[in-house]
């Protein structure tokens, strides 16, 4: 699927039980009545995972600035509305994208840059170059979940992980060197091939990975005619984008259906879903709420949350996405 990400951050108005959670951080909500008495829901947001290869830098003015290598890039954040903390540090600036008021944008460069370059993140190799969308390649606030999916799929000794919208392959190479057989399943041809690329660069060319160019609904639709199951499910699906073959693909109209028949393809014994989003409207309470099925169906975790882009000399933090992730 083509991506466009969206960007919005929606205020979380939730009922909690207080307890030791709390002073965690992680706040564990009054469990539901019916199917859900022995199932839990936590709430808790989550925080990007370190490289010395990325760096947040600051972020305000509906804007935020990082490092992506020895480079610096400032990006659009609608939801960045206060001032910024480090005005001088923006004029460093090696790629500015200017988003269009009618969709899109374009990239103003002060600095003669590679046409892709290497970053490391954990055990990963990772091309990342700026791309038409004012991407860079990789989403930094997704690294959050890697401990945890790496965790689950070695509680499971592997297992079969399908990863739709899977865009350039971070989190496929996470669960293929935790020991899944991966499915991964992207709608642009040279995004697959970007994934490829990094695979080799990280040492994974040989890994139980499935290269898949197809529409996610399609595909799901498919392999649930086939009798496939699985083990983990992720899926980081856009606002809006297109298929291979011109498929439209809308959040709002398609994301329920290809949630149920993701249901159908959840194996009995299935371990995950991890499901994260960027789009204007949604929250944390709404991402819960999508995931509930799996609770109701197989019991559980459910957890839900905001991902975050923070620095340790800085109280403000900038809301990147929001997650919802089921395991047992």
């Amino acid at each position: 699927m083509q991506p466009c990400k969206g960007a919005g951050f929606v205020p979380r108005i939730l009922a909690y039980s207080p307890g030791k959670e709390a002073a965690r951080g992680e706040r564990k909500a009054q469990t539901p009545a019916g199917d859900m008495k022995s199932s839990q829901w936590l709430s808790k947001d989550l925080a990007a995972g370190p490289s010395p290869d990325y760096e947040y830098l600051d972020s305000g003015e509906e804007g935020r600035l990082e490092r992506f290598g020895a480079y610096l890039f400032d990006r659009p954040s609608p939801v960045a509305l206060w001032r910024r903390k480090h005005p001088t540090l923006w004029k460093n600036a090696a790629g500015i994208y200017h988003r269009s008021r009618t969709g899109g944008g374009h990239w103003e460069f002060r600095r003669n840059l590679p046409s892709q370059w290497l970053m490391r993140w954990d055990d990963l190799a990772l091309h990342v170059k700026p791309t038409g969308f004012g991407h860079m390649g990789l989403f930094p606030e997704h690294t959050c979940h890697w401990p945890w999916v790496r965790e689950r799929i070695r509680e499971a000794d592997g297992g079969r992980v399908l990863h739709l919208f899977a865009y350039t392959g971070a989190m496929t190479l996470v669960a293929a060197q935790a020991g899944a057989e991966v499915w991964h399943v992207d709608a642009v041809r040279d995004v697959n091939e970007w994934a490829r690329r990094n695979a080799e660069a990280s040492g994974l060319k040989e890994a139980p990975i499935r290269w898949i160019t197809d529409d996610a609904t399609r595909f799901v639709a498919r392999e649930g005619r086939r009798g496939r199951r699985y083990h983990g499910i992720v899926l980081d699906p856009p606002s809006y984008g297109k298929g291979p073959e011109g498929e439209k693909w809308i959040i709002e109209d398609h994301l329920l259906p290809l949630l149920e028949r993701l249901m159908e393809l959840t194996a009995n014994d299935a371990r995950f879903v991890l499901f994260t989003c960027h789009s204007l409207g949604f929250s944390p309470a709404l991402m819960r709420n999508f995931l509930a099925p799996w609770v109701e169906r197989f019991g559980g975790t459910l957890e839900s949350g905001a991902m975050l882009l923070n620095r340790p000399d800085s109280f403000i933090v900038l809301p990147a996405g929001f997650y919802a992730r089921w395991w047992r």
